[in-house]
């Protein structure tokens, strides 16, 4: 028994309200009750909650309105329905919705308890707690950035610090995760938020068109500049300038590129008029810069001037507990934009969704949930209709060589099983050993891991 968890209790009758919010408040949990809808949907929007109780038979909403509104604030919220006999399709329709499991009247105390931890303790293995809408959540949401886990606040927190000055900024990430969103962030919160928004991406060009393409070029430059054209830093001016794949730049052109950022002023390719900019450089790679400058392959003074400050977005697979909802927001969008009925995942497909190791990250989910959009079934999308690289996604293969140590194939499959499962909790729960004992050997292997 956990205690300390908020539950909302949600039943008109005031005397079984009383008397379950005893019970619930015994085992030392935090009770909000609601006589109604609408002091259901008050309490979801200000309180961060633990499991929904509803009653789907109020005075004043529908109760499928009021779980739909309820979990709409509060995405992920475990949730019991609680009907009559006679009215069981509203049972099943509201699992469909989302809830997690339905009792029906006359309500027995211990079946609900039972019911309650069933639904905790799925809700503990997927790291889900509904927290309402903050005012840092719905200026993330705003700005497209979908903030249900802690280390996205955290970025959003550097980013909102950042986003004032006019330093250059370095941003790192796998592909896929999303940096030009972060950029585009950046530029929207800061003082050039009304100034253009320029993006290039330098792993598209050579270098000579590269060079072309950031300065720009007078005409007769070469054979083919029959007039002028001016490059993307003009283009930026008064705004902001962001270059993705950086790390893709000849020496060349990243000589050129330092001289400008430091003083301002560049020349057009073939030009000898020196043309003024006030801009902001935000800068992107998927690759360590510090391994490139290294190998030569980029330029230090280059590399130390774009990392004034930087910010780095952490892979999907670091941040499982944002899947569920970013998986149904996507999904949603998706079937709007293509004018489909809305379809809902399950709970066995959001699973097996936050199981995938996701290497390209928010881009090939949103990949995966336009094919589910366009060709999955009606109304829920299972396991089932998901592809098979998501679907059969199990417990890995571990490769173990006759001769291994021990400790090397202890390390390898706790590493493994970290990597298979959404949270700490129940990577323990699946090697069979406890919480601590797994925090112990995660320490003593200095092993990555998502926060528990």
């Amino acid at each position: 028994m956990s205690g300390g968890r908020s539950i909302l209790l949600v039943e008109d009758h005031a005397e079984s309200r009383s008397s379950l919010a005893w019970v619930l408040e015994k085992r030392g949990e935090i009770v909000h009750q609601a006589a109604n809808g609408r002091a259901a949907l008050a309490v979801a929007r200000h309180e961060t909650l633990h499991a929904l109780i509803l009653d789907l038979k109020l005075p004043d909403m529908d109760g499928l309105a009021v779980l739909d509104a309820v979990l709409a604030a509060c995405p992920g919220l475990p949730a019991i329905v609680v009907t009559g006999f006679g009215t069981i399709d509203t049972a099943v329709e509201a699992m469909k919705r989302g809830a997690s499991d339905f009792l029906t009247k006359p309500l027995q105390v211990d079946g609900l308890v039972a019911a309650l931890e069933r639904c905790l303790e799925r809700a503990g293995a997927s790291g889900a707690v509904a927290t309402p809408p903050s005012v840092a959540s719905a200026e993330m949401a705003r700005l497209g950035i979908v903030g249900e886990s802690r280390a996205m606040h955290e970025l959003f927190d550097e980013l909102k610090q950042m986003a004032p000055y006019d330093s250059t900024v370095l941003i790192l990430g796998e592909s896929g995760t999303g940096k030009e969103l972060i950029s585009r962030a950046l530029h929207a919160l800061g003082p050039r938020a009304s100034g253009p928004f320029v993006a290039v991406n330098c792993a598209t060009l050579s270098d000579a068109l590269l060079e072309s393409e950031l300065f720009g070029h007078d005409k007769g430059a070469y054979t083919s500049a029959d007039q002028s054209k001016p490059g993307v830093m003009e283009a930026a001016d008064g705004g902001t300038l962001f270059l993705d794949e950086v790390s893709e730049m000849g020496l060349r052109c990243q000589a050129k590129l330092l001289r400008a950022i430091e003083r301002r002023e560049f020349r057009r390719v073939g030009g000898t008029r020196k043309i003024k900019v006030n801009l902001r450089v935000v800068a992107a790679s998927n690759v360590r810069l510090e391994d490139a400058v290294a190998a030569g392959r980029f330029r230090a003074d280059l590399y130390y001037r774009l990392k004034v400050l930087s910010l780095e977005i952490p892979p999907l697979r670091e941040r499982r507990e944002a899947i569920p909802v970013l998986a149904q927001r996507l999904l949603d969008d998706l079937t709007r934009h293509a004018h489909l009925p809305a379809k809902r995942l399950t709970a066995e497909a959001t699973a097996r969704l936050q199981r995938y190791a996701w290497p390209g990250n928010v881009r090939e989910l949103r990949n995966v949930m336009e094919g589910v959009a366009l060709m999955g079934p009606r109304g829920s999308v299972d396991v089932s209709d998901l592809p098979d690289t998501v679907r059969e996604v199990g417990r890995p293969a571990l490769q173990v060589a006759i001769g291994s140590r021990l400790e090397d194939v202890e390390r390898q499959l706790i590493e493994r099983t970290l990597e298979a499962y959404p949270t700490i909790k129940e990577s323990a729960r699946v090697l069979g050993i406890g919480l601590r004992t797994l925090h112990s050997k995660i320490r003593r292997y200095e092993l990555r891991h998502r926060r528990s």
